[in-house]
């Protein structure tokens, strides 16, 4: 089974690293893939994450990851996120195993997800986390939507979320969900305590902090602003960055 990401875009920033070196550092033996569509260019944190142990980095090959008529479409997309959870439901209906959005911090066993992880919180039910066998008939349904797509939903953000949303929760039999707060501990609209309080943190399995808006702290910050910085996100990266040295 293998950990997979999406990235497309220059901006690759310490935070993004270290979304994908928590994941291999509890990956427990699996390959953890960042797939990639647009290659940041001199980028350290993103030529970092490619000489991590584990990791690897690959090329997204629409020809043979998709459909032509969702090559169509993902060509059509106007957003990056449209495209990454096209990618995402894509890559698991193909290989199955675990998806990740590059704005988490992995923080225990990898090997200890169940083979369906869907995360509910009666608003959505969350893509940026989330593992289930290839060919599942939830991301098949999806995948079969969205080459339906209408073109006035490319200029809605939440288009694809939604359609995705409704389809598990009409899927029979019932999926069962997952326990949101180990894996989402706070809602976008709390994003900051992340980086600002010290909160429990050890039901976490993986923490999500929401990047559109933490690029705040996260375009800014490395080692020594994690040493110095006592907050939930310092309290989880301290070990992983003990385990980074010299890397």
């Amino acid at each position: 089974m293998s950990v997979f990401f999406y990235w497309s875009g220059q901006e690759f920033d310490f935070g993004n690293y270290l979304a994908v070196a928590s994941a291999a550092r509890h990956a427990s033996g699996m390959d953890v893939v960042v797939v990639v569509d647009e290659r940041p260019v001199d980028n350290v944190h993103f030529d970092r994450t490619g000489r991590l142990p584990g990791v690897t980095v690959e090329p997204l090959d629409t020809r043979s990851l998709l459909p032509p008529e969702l090559r169509l479409l993902y060509d059509r997309m106007r957003f990056v996120a449209h495209r990454s959870d096209l990618v995402r439901l894509a890559l698991l209906a193909e290989h199955g195993g675990i998806y990740l959005d590059t704005d988490t911090l992995t923080c225990a066993d990898l090997g200890r997800t169940p083979e369906v992880l869907l995360l509910d919180d009666a608003k959505i039910v969350h893509l940026g986390c989330l593992a289930l066998p290839a060919g599942h008939p939830v991301l098949t349904s999806t995948l079969a939507a969205l080459a339906e797509l209408p073109e006035a939903d490319l200029d809605v953000y939440q288009s694809i979320i939604y359609r995705w949303t409704r389809i598990v929760r009409e899927h029979s039999p019932p999926v069962e969900f997952g326990d949101l707060r180990s894996y989402f501990p706070v809602h976008w609209n709390d994003w900051e305590v992340v980086f600002t309080e010290r909160l429990p943190s050890d039901t976490i399995r993986v923490l999500h902090h929401y990047g559109y808006y933490s690029r705040k702290y996260t375009r800014v910050m490395d080692e020594e602003w994690i040493r110095r910085n006592d907050c939930l996100f310092s309290d989880l990266a301290r070990p992983l960055l003990r385990d980074l040295e010299g890397l």
